[in-house]
């Protein structure tokens, strides 16, 4: 699956992106963090198929950060104007974008560019698989988990690899009906618990999602997680599943 990171200042004014990403199964994560931090987080950043920088950041802002980027060794993608930055002085810029998203290029010729980049990409340092996962990395990541990171987890653990729907979920989570706000809370929960998965080290692969109808684990990670007693860790840890 193709991986993209966003670097954006504002996830909610990239809809077209968003919705290519989506129409194409690629899994997505918008952060601000990752840019202003790229020299701390590269191997967060390597763990990524492409970066798309959107239009959000000024040159400006690039120009500090488009090295320590570059040196990810993953293709970068600049939403704006090629050929407008021609003529000025952050023409520069230009020699570290592997491919420019335009405001002309229709949804086919970006999915094109996307398509390229992904299997062009250079060899990186993925992250361990679970199979080489330490117990001290393992308590580590969980320790750094929120309750309710904790629940969704558990709630998917317990489903053994079915597909647990969103609204389902969210009733468990919040023991309530379901409510365009607990969507949200539940997805912004699970994109959490993704890029924790990440820092740690597991391959976000783990934590399945069907567009639009739920979440699942898949069977290394349930193994894994199985296998280190993560039920009996969950249920000393937090008591009660349900609730806040």
């Amino acid at each position: 699956m193709t991986k993209v990171l966003l670097l954006s200042k504002n996830h909610t004014v990239e809809p077209r992106l968003q919705s290519i990403l989506n129409r194409v199964n690629a899994e997505f994560y918008c952060s601000s963090s990752l840019f202003y931090q790229a020299k701390e987080h590269i191997t967060i950043i390597q763990y990524f198929s492409l970066i798309i920088i959107c239009d959000t950041i000024s040159n400006v802002e690039l120009a500090q950060s488009v090295k320590a980027i570059k040196n990810s060794g993953i293709p970068i993608f600049r939403s704006g104007n090629k050929k407008q930055i021609s003529d000025t002085e952050f023409a520069w810029l230009d020699t570290f974008i592997d491919y420019w998203v335009e405001a002309d290029d229709s949804d086919s010729e970006i999915i094109d560019k996307i398509a390229r980049a992904s299997l062009n990409k250079v060899e990186s340092t993925q992250p361990s698989s679970v199979e080489n996962f330490s117990s001290q990395n393992y308590s580590n990541f969980l320790n750094q988990l929120s309750k309710k990171e904790k629940q969704l987890l558990f709630y998917l653990y317990e489903a053994n690899g079915k597909t647990i729907s969103r609204e389902i979920l969210c009733q468990k989570m919040w023991q309530s009906e379901t409510t365009h706000s607990g969507l949200s809370n539940l997805s912004a929960i699970a994109k959490r618990l993704k890029f924790k998965m990440l820092d740690a080290g597991i391959d976000t692969d783990g934590l399945g999602s069907s567009w639009g109808q739920g979440y699942f684990l898949q069977a290394p990670f349930l193994l894994f997680l199985r296998n280190n007693d993560f039920d009996k860790y969950f249920v000393s840890n937090s008591g009660s599943v349900g609730g806040e």
